[in-house]
């Protein structure tokens, strides 16, 4: 499948062939693929959109979003420590619902102690969000557990990319693109623009907007909108 050898060139893994074949074969006009990318505490949001021409399908681009690592000390703010309700959240398994529904049993506590712990979260995320200090923490461990997953959570989807992550928008051209890695490190670099910019009189939080890069980002991300890119047949 070339389509799939052009997207794991770039660094994807090789079951992203199984999953374009699961969209595939209900032959939409357009769909979107989103993969995550773990870069030691990093956190890649790959989201690639790929379009149906005749009998085949095509990817133009895919946009990256990097929500960077921020360090979670043993602070205890609003009666909360920081590091315990860390660990506390990173210890839920958040997607884990069909094997869940399948051992609940409403007269017995011990099958909905996640839903005990999680109240337990919720009512700690609240009291942090209570202090602008604590806020900021509340918000980041939001974004980071509950910004992808399905189902509910405290007040609908959490909307604070713009507050932590960075983003562009990487286009293929003639079957080639930029790989994850190179997307990384171009993202770490606009990271840490954002933060200069930050610290020096800028907006704290300001979105990082696609096609802002400096001159010298010109070279990697030039913009080829080209459709000769490979085909899944």
């Amino acid at each position: 499948m070339a389509l799939s050898g052009m997207l794991t060139g770039i660094g994807f893994d090789s079951q992203i062939s199984r999953r374009l074949l699961q969209h595939v074969c209900f032959r939409p006009e357009a769909f979107q693929l989103t993969e995550r990318v773990l870069k030691g505490e990093d956190r890649l949001t790959c989201t690639l959109y790929f379009e149906r021409s005749e009998d085949h399908y095509t990817c133009s681009y895919y946009e990256v979003s990097l929500l960077p690592s921020i360090e979670i000390s043993s602070l205890t703010i609003q009666s909360v420590n920081l590091r315990e309700l860390y660990q506390r959240m990173a210890a839920i398994e958040w997607e884990s619902r069909g094997k869940l529904e399948a051992a609940f049993n409403p007269e017995d506590e011990d099958t909905w102690e996640r839903e005990k712990v999680i109240e337990g979260i919720v009512t700690d995320l609240s009291k942090l969000s209570i202090a602008d200090e604590g806020k900021y923490f509340a918000d980041y461990l939001k974004l980071k557990f509950w910004q992808d997953r399905e189902g509910p959570s405290p007040g609908g989807k959490v909307n604070l990319r713009s507050k932590f992550e960075v983003s562009q928008r990487f286009y293929f051209f003639d079957g080639r693109g930029i790989s994850i890695d190179e997307a990384y490190r171009f993202l770490q670099n606009r990271l840490l623009e954002k933060k200069m910019h930050s610290r020096s009189g800028g907006v704290e939080g300001a979105s990082v907007e696609a096609g802002s890069a400096s001159a010298s980002d010109k070279g990697l991300l030039q913009k080829k909108r080209k459709r000769k890119t490979q085909r899944v047949r």
